[in-house]
């Protein structure tokens, strides 16, 4: 009795084991940043996302390496030496992030996908680079890491993953390089002083020509405008002649004579005014008239 007890114990303490066993082989549970593989007798049969799965125990298997991470993977941003179209040796940082797309592809199409990646890296940057010279380098990155993205992306596609971000985060050359570029530089600034010098004496020049011209123009406006003043006081005054005959004419000589003898009295060097008889008999005589008027 005690031997069938112990005996049909240990029978069902074997089935509750392969129960055990078999729903351990038959629930899976995939975490988000995962993708599993499900072999079926050795072959690839499906692709497992995050969550609750079953599988067939015995018959489908998921080995530890086909537990694939799915998050972005950054390249180690280590210097690539190329040579640009000008032959001037550089070597170049880039920050290259890509994630697995398919995870069957990655598996079985390549061994090791990040070395991989980083040996087509390499392989595109130099190509890119041999095309382009250095200023086109140094001022075309973005352009340049698009091109290097293109490149890469048909190779990425065979391996099932996803270029996320492409990009030249440092550009250097070697120190000979450097040298001449900074005696460039240097000239170059010298150059854009003496350019910037020469363009302000010009403009100060220049204004000085354009105050002069002005300045000229305003005097010659000044001067016709005097002279059609003359012309003006003459038209008046010939005139005048024209309507009051000799009258006028002697009218204008005395004013003038008048204003001549004004002056002269108002010099304080002048004590003594003589005045010439003509200016006397012409002042008695137009004084003479203009009583015969009244």
């Amino acid at each position: 009795m005690d031997q069938s007890f112990t005996f049909g114990t240990i029978v069902y303490l074997f089935v509750a084991l392969l129960v055990i066993v078999a729903l351990t082989r038959t629930v899976k549970i995939v975490p988000q940043s995962e993708n599993w593989l499900v072999e079926r007798i050795g072959k690839y049969n499906r692709t497992l996302g995050a969550g609750l799965h079953l599988i067939i125990p015995f018959f489908e298997s998921i080995s530890a390496l086909h537990k694939i991470s799915i998050q972005e993977v950054q390249l180690p941003t280590d210097r690539i030496a190329a040579i640009t179209k000008d032959n001037v040796t550089i070597s170049i940082k880039l920050a290259i992030l890509y994630r697995i797309v398919d995870v069957s592809r990655t598996v079985y199409r390549i061994q090791n996908v990040k070395s991989a990646v980083e040996t087509v890296v390499i392989g595109a940057i130099r190509n890119v680079i041999g095309q382009t010279d250095l200023d086109g380098v140094q001022t075309n990155r973005q352009h340049l890491a698009a091109v290097i993205e293109e490149q890469l992306q048909h190779v990425a596609n065979e391996w099932g993953i996803k270029l996320t971000r492409v990009e030249i985060i440092e550009v250097d050359v070697d120190p000979a390089t450097k040298e001449a570029m900074q005696i460039q530089l240097n000239a170059e600034r010298m150059r854009r002083g003496s350019v910037t010098e020469a363009e302000g004496k010009k403009q100060a020049l220049q204004l000085k020509a354009d105050a002069e011209l002005y300045t000229a123009q305003r005097v010659a406006e000044a001067t016709r405008l005097r002279a059609d003043a003359q012309a003006y006081a003459l038209e008046v005054v010939s005139k005048a002649i024209s309507a009051g005959g000799n009258s006028a004419v002697e009218f204008e000589i005395r004013k003038i004579q008048a204003a001549a003898v004004q002056e002269l009295s108002k010099s304080s060097n002048s004590k003594i005014i003589m005045l010439p008889t003509d200016v006397l008999s012409s002042l008695t005589s137009t004084i003479a008239r203009i009583s015969d008027k009244f």
